[in-house]
């Protein structure tokens, strides 16, 4: 959060306002998902399985997966070499792929 102050002739107000950087943006996401597979689970236990149920454990993996891709896309950046990029972006296909093929069947 940043203060910011101002002055008007002899009083000083003082103002908060939200910064939003991608770490912040990625906490939300995880904290989004976790959600999301935390209310699958739940409706899962006491419904045996619905189709809501359903749909929030898909939404949470979704959000999981993405984040999980994004970070170990920080990862490959920092090491530099072709190589990791490459099994890198093998992974992401094969995780893309699958993912909708089994959301497709």
């Amino acid at each position: 959060m940043t203060k910011k102050n101002k002055t008007n002739n002899s009083s000083t107000t003082t103002k908060t306002s939200a910064s939003w950087s991608f770490q912040k943006v990625l906490d939300f996401f995880a904290y989004i998902g976790t959600a999301c597979i935390a209310i699958a689970l739940i409706f899962g236990l006491a419904f045996g399985g619905t189709n809501v149920g359903n749909a929030f454990n898909t939404i949470g993996q979704c959000i999981a997966y993405i984040i999980s891709m994004i970070m170990a896309a920080f990862w490959v950046r920092r090491k530099r070499q072709i190589g990791w990029l490459i099994a890198y972006i093998v992974f992401v296909v094969v995780i893309v792929v699958m993912y909708i093929l089994n959301i497709a069947l």
